[in-house]
């Protein structure tokens, strides 16, 4: 595939992953909760409605991160956008939250008792996983436990969107509030080369390593609790592998995903699309599912205010120097370099990230 001018940036992700030889992206949990009520706050839609005044989407805004910054380096006032704002999902409106906003803040759940990753450290970076098993079949060396919280740590959130439904989209944000350690493991997303392990699942419906990574998770933590397992629903997720298609000019193999979030690569010939409803897919990977915890998807990131190699500071935003984690979405596929593509997010860049060389 030739080389994408001013989409693919030299960033800390992309560091890590030469150093590591495989991709290996942070894992970041989200959620889909139903409204509920905990101490004095009432997390319903007219709550946050009370809170929040409506912004009103404006042409060509999601060319820009929230911070009115270009893939150019430039920077326009006019495309600063922040706060809570609505648009449309396969159930109805949804209302999302963009930008550095700080009032999206949620604790729900705890660690009931300590909880362990496996791993080490590979050619000086860490890897940790959900399982030794997970571990020793990942490769790692010394798959020796490590602690990930106490028993009691509380867990927090980041609050996502309201869905159509009326649950709240939701995603994991550590033991604080304001914590760093946001992550449950660093995983490849996958082990194997092939278009297909770009889906969350694969052979109509075999897990992806990450998946099986969170569903370990889940299991172990909220879902060993029936007061909190009772508050999670079956959420819409999405694996968005339609449109594989051959792209002449970049001479490779692109998803639509690619073309509805990366205009920049065409110095936006047409706008960036993002959507919050799931394409259908011909493909036996990938795909519209209901699950109790997954990723968020790339779309999600530029509603969310980021926007495909360029600076951004939205809530989701890991910050300078963070710790890149894995999105859902498939992006591309280069039989030539033997590379294959899912979207995930690096400090302060947008970019699509290598599977397996």
């Amino acid at each position: 595939m030739k080389k994408r001018n001013k989409i693919l940036m030299i960033g800390l992700l992309s560091t890590a992953l030469s150093m590591n030889m495989v991709g290996v992206g942070s894992t970041k949990i989200s959620i889909n909760r139903k409204t509920y009520q905990e101490g004095n706050t009432n997390l319903v839609l007219s709550k946050i409605l009370s809170d929040n005044e409506l912004k009103q989407e404006i042409p060509h805004m999601f060319n820009y991160a929230s911070t009115g910054n270009y893939y150019d380096g430039t920077n326009d006032p006019n495309f600063v956008t922040e706060g809570l704002y609505s648009n449309v999902d396969e159930d109805g409106t949804t209302y999302y939250y963009r930008g550095n906003v700080k009032n999206n803040n949620l604790q729900f759940g705890a660690y009931d008792e300590d909880y362990y990753v496996y791993g080490g450290l590979v050619e000086d970076n860490s890897q940790y996983y959900q399982s030794q098993e997970s571990c020793q079949a990942a490769g790692v060396g010394d798959c020796s436990s490590q602690p990930l919280a106490p028993a009691g740590s509380k867990m927090y959130w980041k609050i996502v969107r309201i869905n159509g439904d009326g649950s709240i989209r939701l995603i994991y944000n550590g033991t604080s509030a304001n914590d760093s350690s946001f992550t449950i493991g660093s995983t490849p997303y996958n082990l194997n080369d092939d278009p297909k392990y770009t889906g969350y699942t694969y052979d109509n419906g075999t897990d992806s390593f990450v998946k099986r990574e969170i569903d370990t998770w889940y299991n172990n933590t909220l879902g060993k609790n029936s007061a909190y397992d009772s508050m999670v629903i079956l959420g819409r997720f999405c694996s968005d592998s339609s449109g594989y298609h051959y792209n002449e000019t970049l001479e490779g193999n692109l998803f639509a995903s690619y073309d509805r979030l990366v205009q920049a690569s065409s110095d936006f010939a047409k706008d960036n699309a993002p959507t919050f409803a799931c394409p259908s897919t011909s493909e036996s990977y990938g795909g519209s599912y209901r699950l109790k915890a997954g990723l968020i998807t790339a779309d999600e990131l530029v509603y969310a205010g980021e926007s495909y190699s360029v600076e951004g500071n939205s809530y989701l935003n890991p910050g300078q120097g963070g710790i890149p984690y894995w999105t859902m979405t498939p992006s591309y596929d280069d039989r030539g370099t033997r590379t294959r593509g899912v979207v995930s997010y690096s400090s302060n860049n947008y970019i699509i990230d290598i599977l397996r060389n």
